[in-house]
């Protein structure tokens, strides 16, 4: 290998994973100012290496040096400060944060610009993908073209002096690949060492300078590109010669099966064909005309607002994957992550699911005819894995794409759909899987294939529908149907299906709608319910709003701020903490033996000591049972929640041991009705408001809650974060536990249990995701406030103590019900 200072270097990169030796003893080089491609299989080894080169993976052995200079340490943080970006074939975004939040999270600290500035850095960041992308919507909502281009923009960003792309044109139609192309060549022709990655292997002949084959983690040769040619590199990656890439096409395609009647959405203006038995039905378009919509509407993954399908003349169900799969239509989804596999499971896990049709008898599974069944269509596929029970989070991309496929398949569907049914499979197994589609139809079942590869379709295909703003503008049949005649038909009918119509609709509803969806919501929602509630209670007795009736609702509900504040910082990261509640009271009671009248400063001291010290102990227990000890929050802090408690009974078995009145008195302080507390507790809450959105704290904060992986890969210690967290709900504990304190003026052992529902029950209220990244501290303090307005107004209403706990539970149904409703029409 040719030596350099500059550029990208691996030498001797070995990685193992469990039964598999991943990469053995790599080099490889990308030089300043050129475009090297790294080519090879499924589970070759390419993602894995440039993950190591990346920090994202330390290599078990072998050296990674960046712009002339080793790696420091392998993290994706020292990787960027060395000059390297990456841009990974599964977007590294998180989805509850906003584009420009990931962005911001995607650059070296010398390149970020202030909060004030983000929006308009990340408009001009965007840019070079020419896509019209909200930086205030959340990376979630995007399609998978949209995260991609985000992905790469993102990297572009970093001002890389080494760029890798893997995978990167997938989602992409040809006019957004042409123009990352573009992107790509200027760059390289201004000094940048870029590596790319990719199966689509005319894209990378026309695009790289050389080329390097990988095969089953080793090197198996390095290339000009203008000296090899296609037929060269795919024997190399295969290992094998490879046959015809399509296959043949059928004299005929048989009687109709599925008839699509009028069929229409919200995207489908009246979609009409029908599909024969032995068909392979391609959909074509520029991205969001309505081609995906319409295949998803058929699988019953979108929902539709009238029209008809039949399959063997019988109506389809559609609006639901689950009821559409008993009518035999079965919806083999893009995104595999999201919709395609359980990826915690196992291989065998996943393809016996679809199969227990054949291998249940009276609802249980017969072990050997499931292994039976997933061992020959692990061999029908070519999925490359060291065990049937391997978890499918183990395996490369194409080969989970595989195991996507075999469900589908085994499903035994009356009607395939295949939504871009090789997106990111090698060139060996495409034609096999190509095969297989044909295959597939020649046997009486149907397949519908949407694709963004022009080549695909016009090889594969017996008919294609080209969609342009949610109608059918052509149909290519026969000789007709070309790679040329396709791409011609997508580009003329339309460029894109954002219409002037669209979107002043988007302009009429659509703000609503963002607003509703918004992090804020549930506050305004909250404060309604509040003046709705304060309003009838009062007009049912006017001590409701006397001073002293707001001052003892407001000094009961101070605790449960700074409790529920905590509760919320560890609810960000997809944790829970039960303990507050005992904590809280085993630390009043801890203070009851040392912050007493007639006691001096010193002993109050190191009472207030203790009890801080004591929330620290308890805060870094819960964290490392959860972290490191990989316990589920739920049992961790359950475990804690019970040790506190009996240890507040083994110190006091009975309330005793009176608070100093100084101490009392001091915490109780109100300005008018308005305690001091409550005050500070407000403004505490708001200050972490702005901190989880305008501070990077913040955003590591809820990115290590909203997908750990892609954390992992902006460079979000997430061990630490979660340490953190649940020491931070520890502290404020400690703050909750003086204000209850001042209230009760004793030891009482039982004190502050039923703070931990309240403190939950107000961060759920608020708008927090129970699964993490989600949240908002504004959400709770209006939270907090409705928990103690329905307590109060119970009695003055007349009504029992039941309806405490009715009328929360009914608020938090409406309140769900609405989030999820506004969430659901903006996406």
């Amino acid at each position: 290998m040719v030596e350099s200072t500059a550029g990208l270097v691996l030498r001797g990169v070995t990685k193992r994973f469990p039964g598999v030796v991943a990469l053995d003893g790599v080099d490889f080089q990308a030089h300043p100012g050129e475009v090297h491609a790294l080519v090879g299989g499924n589970g070759a080894g390419k993602s894995t290496l440039m993950a190591v080169a990346s920090g994202a993976l330390a290599p078990d052995a072998g050296t990674v040096e960046i712009s002339g200079s080793p790696m420091r340490q392998s993290s994706p943080i020292a990787a960027r400060e060395q000059g390297l970006a990456i841009a990974f074939q599964h977007p590294a975004l998180l989805p509850d944060l906003t584009v420009t939040e990931n962005l911001l999270l995607s650059v070296p600290k010398r390149l970020r610009p202030s909060f004030g500035d983000a929006q308009d850095w990340v408009r001009e960041k965007l840019l070079p993908m020419g896509m019209d992308i909200d930086p205030a919507a959340a990376a979630g909502r995007l399609t998978l073209a949209e995260k991609q281009a985000v992905e790469i923009c993102g990297a572009l960003a970093c001002e890389p002096g080494v760029l890798i792309l893997d995978e990167p044109t997938e989602p992409f139609m040809v006019a957004e690949i042409e123009r990352l192309f573009e992107q790509v060549r200027k760059l390289a022709a201004d000094g940048m060492a870029v590596v790319y990655i990719s199966h689509r292997l005319p894209d990378v002949m026309a695009l790289s300078d050389r080329l390097t084959v990988l095969r089953d983690g080793q090197v198996r040769g390095t290339f000009l590109a203008s000296e090899v040619t296609e037929e060269e590199i795919v024997t190399r990656i295969a290992g094998r010669e490879i046959d015809a890439l399509f296959p043949p096409r059928p004299f005929s395609v048989g009687d109709v099966v599925m008839k699509v009647r009028d069929l229409r959405s919200d995207r489908l203006r009246g979609i009409t064909t029908t599909l024969a038995r032995n068909e392979v039905l391609g959909l074509a378009g520029v991205e969001g005309n309505g081609q995906r919509e319409f295949i998803r509407a058929l699988g019953g993954a979108d929902p539709v607002t009238g029209g008809t399908v039949t399959v063997d003349g019988q109506a389809v169900e559609l609006g639901s994957p689950r009821r559409t799969r008993r009518s035999g239509v079965v919806l083999m989804p893009q995104e595999r992550h999201v919709e395609g596999v359980a990826t915690v499971l196992s291989v065998k896990e996943n393809l016996g699911v679809a199969a227990t049709g054949r291998t249940a008898v009276a609802g249980v599974v017969r072990g050997s005819a499931e292994n039976a069944i997933v061992a020959e269509e692990i061999k029908k596929l070519g999925i490359k894995v060291a065990s049937p029970d391997s978890a499918v989070d183990h395996l490369s991309g194409g080969n989970q794409q595989k195991v996507v496929l075999g469900r589908s398949l085994l499903s035994a569907p009356k009607v395939l759909l295949c939504d871009e049914p090789t997106q990111g499979i090698d060139v060996g197994v495409r034609s096999d899987i190509y095969h297989r589609l044909r295959s597939t139809a020649d046997s009486g079942t149907p397949v519908v294939v949407l694709s963004s590869d022009n080549v695909e379709l016009a090889g594969l295909c017996d008919r294609v529908l080209v969609f342009s703003r949610g109608e059918v503008v052509r149909e290519l049949t026969g000789d007709q149907i070309s790679e040329h005649a396709i791409t011609e038909a997508s580009l003329t009918a339309a460029t894109s299906a954002q219409s002037a119509e669209a979107t002043g609709r988007v302009r009429g509803t659509g703000r609503f709608r963002k607003l509703l969806s918004s992090e804020q919501a549930p506050s305004a929602f909250l404060a309604v319910a509040i003046v709705l509630l304060a309003a009838v209670s009062a007009t049912r007795s006017d001590r409701f709003l006397s001073e002293f009736n707001i001052a003892s609702m407001l000094g009961l509900l101070a605790p449960v701020l700074f409790l529920a504040a905590g509760q919320l910082i560890v609810m960000l990261t997809g944790g829970i903490d039960l303990s507050v509640g005992p904590l809280s009271g085993t630390l009043v009671v801890i203070a009851s033996f040392y912050v007493l009248d007639g006691y001096g400063s010193g002993w109050w001291i190191l009472g207030f000591v203790l009890m801080i010290l004591a929330a620290t102990g308890v805060g870094l227990t819960n964290g490392m049972l959860v972290r490191f000890a990989r316990v589920t929050p739920v049992v961790a802090t359950l475990v804690t929640y019970t040790a506190l408690q009996g240890l507040s009974l083994v110190m006091r078995d009975s309330p005793g041991g009176s608070i100093s009145t100084v101490i009392t008195e001091a915490l109780g302080a109100r300005v008018g009705p308005i305690p001091y507390a409550v005050i500070v507790g407000a403004a505490v809450l708001v200050a972490l408001e702005v901190m989880s959105r305008r501070s990077m704290m913040g955003l590591r904060l809820r990115g290590a809650g909203s997908s750990e992986e892609a954390a992992r890969k902006r460079g979000i210690p997430v061990a630490r974060v979660h340490l953190v967290v649940y020491l931070a709900s520890a502290l404020f504990t400690v703050v909750g536990a003086l204000l209850l304190m001042a209230q009760i003026g004793v030891g009482d052992p039982t004190a502050g249990v039923s703070y931990t529902m309240a403190s939950i029950t107000a961060v759920v209220l608020g708008g927090a995701s129970i699964f993490g990244g989600r949240g908002s501290f504004v959400g709770v303090l209006f939270g907090v406030i409705l928990l103690q307005v329905i307590q109060n107004a119970t009695v003055f209403l007349g009504l029992s103590q039941s309806w405490q706990y009715w009328m929360l539970g009914l608020m938090a149904l409406a309140a769900t019900a609405v989030y999820s409703q506004a969430r659901t029409a903006r996406a």
